[in-house]
């Protein structure tokens, strides 16, 4: 929450009260389907948070409930805790929570580049409060700084769970929606591939570098970023202080697997915090638990998945093992099959069939290809 809050205007006979009991006092921030208030419980005479799902939908409306649902089971000094949640009289889904006096991480990266040590405290938070999520069989999905609360006593909490649920529970994702912020997606999310807690590790690797430099990696469209989470790897400085450059490094890698578990980033954060040097973080990270279609147009996306056991790490992957040649051949081809279709549509005769897919290729990667080709493909 920020300090920067908007007022409801005076002069207002009776100021908006939820539940006949949350009266609405300043507004402390807004999305695109939701705000988040400022309002005193008059039951207990005391101030909270009350997000207000102000354009309400079937999905919204899940969403703000499992939502209250999932916090409601969790207690970490990391988190936000859930204190009541409900439906108004206009149908609009509400959640009271825990209210944290102070701003965003987002809005501390808007005034510029945060301390390296700073940087490495509100990091270690995170990958803790992560580490306790995990456990519990979710992950969070949405990790970013507009998500990350800083108190006024120097407390980081975690919060915004509402794209994040059990995998036993009903999808409320709407067909073709991307869960998640682009800017901070890890690449199997973007490539449509398995999907688990080291998705979390990936975007807060991004978040921290992000942190440190004062500028988001990955910028622009929807699209452009996530072409290039599949083209190339964050750039890290390497005259960041020591010990970020290989932890970043680790906790971004291509492959899920590689990537360290949050408790071991912690440890690692916790070293830098203090001044130390962190150490090469090898620990694969916990395993895939969750098949998720990414950027489909037909598929619900689910939002969350249950972690399976951890098991021993395993061996570095000998170099050159990576996904990204199948992520170029894919543009290439596409780029083919839209230019070899624009100039069968400029010639008078009819235009020939379009190349067969190899059956070479992986199998994700022949779908894929294969119903771009019936998109493009002339009549």
């Amino acid at each position: 929450m920020t300090d920067a809050t908007q007022a409801i205007p005076a002069g207002e006979p009776d100021k908006p009260v939820v539940a006949d009991r949350y009266r609405l006092v300043s507004l402390l921030g807004r999305g695109g389907t939701a705000e988040v208030w400022r309002a005193e419980d008059d039951a207990l005479g005391r101030s909270v948070a009350l997000k207000l799902v102000t354009v309400p939908t079937d999905d919204s409306a899940a969403r703000a409930g499992e939502e209250a649902r999932l916090l409601a089971r969790l207690s970490h000094p990391g988190l936000v805790p859930v204190y009541d949640a409900g439906t108004d009289e206009r149908g609009r889904p509400w959640v009271v929570m825990e209210l944290v006096e102070g701003e965003t991480l987002a809005d501390t990266v808007r005034r510029g580049r945060v301390p390296s040590q700073r940087v490495a405290v509100i990091g270690r938070s995170v990958a803790e409060a992560l580490g306790y999520v995990h456990a519990q069989g979710l992950v969070h999905r949405d990790v970013k700084p507009a998500n990350v609360l800083i108190g006024h006593d120097g407390r980081v909490r975690l919060t915004d769970f509402g794209i994040a649920r059990l995998v036993d529970s009903a999808r409320v994702t709407s067909t073709g929606m991307m869960v998640g912020t682009a800017s901070y997606l890890a690449p199997e999310q973007v490539a449509g591939e398995t999907v688990g807690p080291p998705a979390d590790v990936y975007a807060l690797g991004l978040m921290l570098l992000e942190c440190l430099t004062g500028a988001r990696e990955y910028a622009g469209s929807t699209v452009e970023v996530a072409l290039a989470r599949l083209h190339r790897q964050p750039s890290i400085p390497t005259t960041l202080e020591a010990g970020w450059p290989g932890l970043l490094a680790a906790m971004t890698a291509r492959d899920p697997a590689d990537r360290p578990r949050p408790a071991t980033a912690a440890e690692q954060l916790a070293v830098i915090a203090a001044g130390g040097e962190a150490t090469t973080v090898l620990a694969a990270a916990a395993p895939r638990v969750d098949r998720t279609q990414m950027l489909s147009r037909t598929s619900a996306v689910p939002s969350a998945s249950r972690a399976a056991p951890v098991p021993a790490p395993r061996p570095v992957p000998a170099p050159g093992r990576s996904a990204w040649p199948y992520a170029l051949l894919l543009m290439a081809l596409v780029a083919a099959l839209i230019a070899g279709f624009a100039y069968a549509g400029s010639q008078d005769e009819a235009p020939g069939p379009l190349p067969e897919i190899s059956r070479d290729l992986p199998p994700p990667l022949q779908e894929d290809l294969q119903r771009l080709k019936e998109a493009v493909e002339p009549p």
